[in-house]
């Protein structure tokens, strides 16, 4: 009455653990005192890494959310977008689902910060040689922000032209692949 199922190999360990001090004690209590240190010690060793190793997002299945908001003070335009049709000396900001970002472009070269970003996810520009930015060879693609790496929030940028190929870009696009 009042036994606790434990494992054959737990009940050993204990019954002989007493056998040696030299008491012959076979009731739950006599049992439960030497057991207790047993799972503690079971539940360091293979249960406490285990939980460990899962982190709480894939515990709870919860994204963090910002509800950080900066001023507006870009032009907000299309991703993609075409070269000819940017406003000269603006500043324009880009709202991704993974990020924000504002840039200047200068004719040639690209300065920027990033508002906000997930960063588990990489950041990616691409040269595009057509206005709509469909992928063609010709494309030059440079890497802002791999995941998990800088720059974060608040952290600038710059792209400088490629002025080595020997043919122009019609359009530009900000992403971030999965």
């Amino acid at each position: 009455m009042g036994q606790i199922a434990l494992p054959a190999f737990f009940c050993t360990l204990a019954l002989d653990s007493i056998k040696i001090r030299g008491h012959n004690h076979s009731g739950f209590l006599a049992m439960s005192k030497k057991t207790l240190p047993l799972i503690q010690t079971f539940f360091i060793i293979y249960l406490l890494p285990a939980f460990l190793n899962i982190s709480p997002p894939c515990l709870w299945a919860m994204e963090k959310v910002s509800f950080k908001t900066y001023p507006q003070t870009g032009i907000t335009v299309p991703n993609p977008m075409e070269i000819a049709k940017l406003p000269r000396g603006k500043t324009y900001q880009v709202n991704h689902k993974a990020f924000s970002l504002q840039f200047f472009f200068n004719e040639k070269d690209i300065f920027g910060i990033i508002l906000k970003r997930n960063k588990r996810r990489p950041i990616h520009f691409r040269w595009c040689l057509f206005r709509s930015c469909e992928e063609s060879q010709y494309d030059y693609i440079k890497v802002i922000a791999e995941a998990f790496n800088p720059p974060f929030d608040d952290g600038f940028f710059s792209l400088p032209y490629p002025s080595y190929l020997p043919y122009g870009f019609q359009g530009i696009e900000f992403s971030s692949p999965d």
